[in-house]
């Protein structure tokens, strides 16, 4: 791509970020791979630990359950597994991330990925 534009590859391009926005990058979560179906996704660790507490839910559900899981969750049943499975240590900052990783952990396995 460089030779297209017609700059040398060995140029190098001067930063402008502050110390304070390098600062403030160290601080930012990684990203964690995820796998759903076929398809690879970078995602926070919050996310990933909310993806794989619903799919142990779901799991247990399948197997205690006397009609299986369910395919969609109510406001009351979402708030109860919520609740039974959101670890202590999750900040409230981070809840919220949590929850989107179990709906989308819940919608995965109800859609078989």
């Amino acid at each position: 791509m460089l030779d297209q534009m017609h700059i040398p590859a060995t140029t190098s391009f001067a930063c402008l970020a502050s110390t304070a926005l390098a600062e403030q990058d160290s601080t930012w979560t990684t990203y964690l791979p995820l796998r759903v179906g076929k398809y690879h996704f970078k995602v926070t660790p919050t996310f990933k630990q909310g993806y794989r507490a619903a799919r142990r839910a779901y799991k247990q559900m399948e197997e205690h359950h006397e009609w299986g899981p369910y395919l969609f969750l109510t406001g009351y049943e979402y708030a109860h597994l919520t609740r039974r499975y959101l670890p202590a240590h999750v900040s409230a900052r981070n809840k919220r991330e949590w929850q989107r990783g179990f709906i989308g952990g819940w919608t995965a396995c109800s859609y078989g990925f």
